[in-house]
This record gives structure tokens, sequence and C-alpha cells, in this order.
């Protein structure tokens, strides 16, 4: 099915493929084209591991969707259905749902990690594509100028759909209707806050985690809410929404606080009362 004017519209002809994906094995079980009425059929019989997903693929205009996975051996219906959308490298109307950064403390190597997440939504009824790797990417935001290691995570892309090059980050995946969600992560020198990051577009929602509890967050309207745990780790959390396009946020994270090896303590220990006992002598001679 895809969209039309007014209704779904059937779409014939179309590859779908049976796919199966376990920890024994892993492939393609069958295919077939759609028929005049966008229907397709498969038998199958479930085989193997019992952790084993079902799934069934389709490809139009060189952009492949996806069934959630089938629950039984028998399905029909929304379970069952794929929508499929044509598709354009022109303009088309996104937002970014949320954009969300997480910032924690400092490393033995005096690195910063970087988190960030985007929810980007396709508001059209078209697949959003990129002619070419070298051509206009299908979402694009920057990058600190100093990151290092930047690479994707989980989220709707792979790590071959997404670029790290000339401080931005590049998506060259298709963007279908609909929000995907994009992740990646990276280092920053502890000395490169405060950092100043504007926005791009305007965002729904934009939300901050710092691990520093010295750390501030200022501008596009970012205000803090109670403090957030995950993993044992506490963040001071800072929120805001419909942040405007080109409106800056700061995040002030101070250098971390010097802290002395026992090693050192040890050796400074003893050069104190080195120069000590030297003193004393000294003092002792005079008499």
């Amino acid at each position: 099915m895809r969209p039309g004017a007014e209704v779904m519209e059937p779409v014939a002809g179309v590859w779908t493929t049976l796919h199966r994906v376990g920890p024994d094995s892993a492939g393609p079980l069958d295919s077939a084209r759609t028929d005049a009425r966008g229907r397709y059929s498969f038998a199958y019989r479930r085989t193997g591991s019992s952790d084993a997903v079902y799934f069934v693929s389709a490809t139009h205009g060189g952009v492949t969707y996806f069934t959630v996975p089938l629950a039984f051996s028998n399905v029909s219906g929304d379970p069952a259905e794929i929508v499929v959308f044509d598709t354009t490298s022109g303009r088309v109307p996104t937002t970014i749902r949320g954009r969300h950064m997480i910032i924690s403390a400092t490393n033995s190597s005096g690195m910063r990690a970087v988190t960030e997440v985007f929810e980007i939504s396709n508001d059209s009824t078209v697949t959003l594509v990129s002619p070419g790797p070298s051509s206009a990417p299908t979402f694009a935001t920057l990058l600190p100028k100093n990151a290092r290691d930047a690479k994707v995570d989980q989220g709707d892309f792979s790590a071959e759909a997404v670029t790290f090059t000339d401080g931005r980050v590049r998506v060259v995946a298709p963007l279908p209707p609909g929000v995907k969600q994009l992740a990646y992560s990276y280092a920053l020198p502890a000395g490169d806050f405060p950092l100043s990051v504007p926005a791009q577009a305007p965002i729904d929602v934009y939300e901050v985690l710092i691990e520093e509890p010295r750390g501030t967050v200022s501008g596009a309207g970012l205000e803090e809410q109670p403090a957030a745990t995950a993993g044992g780790r506490t963040f001071r959390r800072f929120l805001a929404q419909e942040v405007p396009l080109n409106a800056v946020a700061v995040i002030d994270i101070p250098p971390p606080q010097r802290t002395w090896s026992p090693t050192f303590l040890i050796l400074f220990t003893v050069a104190v009362g080195s120069l000590m006992m030297l003193a004393l002598a000294r003092a002792y001679r005079r008499k």
C-alpha cells in the first residue's frame, strides 16, 4: 500500500521477500511480486531456534520497507501490511521533534564523552533520498570542531549511512515519512567548554544532561529540571520546548578539579620532612 490523494492505494508488481533471522542462521526464505490488488502471500514453517524472527520486506523506488516481526505462522491484516512511498530528492518538510545531548564526566584522558540523539520527522508522504554519496544528504547537522572518535550509536541509521567529515554529521540513507532516530557519540577535550551549540533548525523538545554537578547550561530557553539518574550515574537535566532557529545553547562545564596521586603525596611528605630535618639540624649547629 502507498498513500494516495485521499486513501491508501494498492501497489502491484512490487517484490516482497520473506526473511528469517535467528542465532542459528539468517537469510531470505522466499520472494514474490504483489498482485494487481497489492497482495502477497507466503507459505512457511517455523524451524530451528525458537528465538528466530520472521518478517517480510518490500522494495519500491529503490527503498526497502519492512513489516513488524511476524508473531504467528498465520499472519494477515495490519501486521502483514507494508506501506511503501514514492521517492524524491527535492525538498520535503522535516521537523526536529527532539534533540538530546548527554555530556559525561571527564575521563582519565581529559576527555568528555558526548552522546547526541535527534528525532527527525519527515512530514510529507514521500521518502526523501540522496542522489549519491557526494550529493545533498537527507539530514545534516554540525559536529563540534575538536570532536574525536565520532561513531554511530544504536538508532534507525546504520554506520554506513552516516558520515562525520568537515565538521558536519551527514545522513545519506533514505528518510521515509514518520519519525526516525539518529544517535551518535564523540569525545571532546575538557578544555573545549564552555561549548556553544546553535540550533540549525527549530526544535520541538531540546534536552541537555550533564554529569558534572558544577556545570551549567543556558540559552535556547533551557531551564533546569529535577536531576535524572541512569546506570547509577546522576545528571543535571535542562529542558526547553519550541526552540527557534539559530537559538544558541551554552554548555559551561569547569575543568576537573585537580587531584593528587598517592605517590605524589608520599614524595611530597618525604620532601617536606627532609626540609624540616635539615632546618632543625642547622638550628642545632648554631647552638
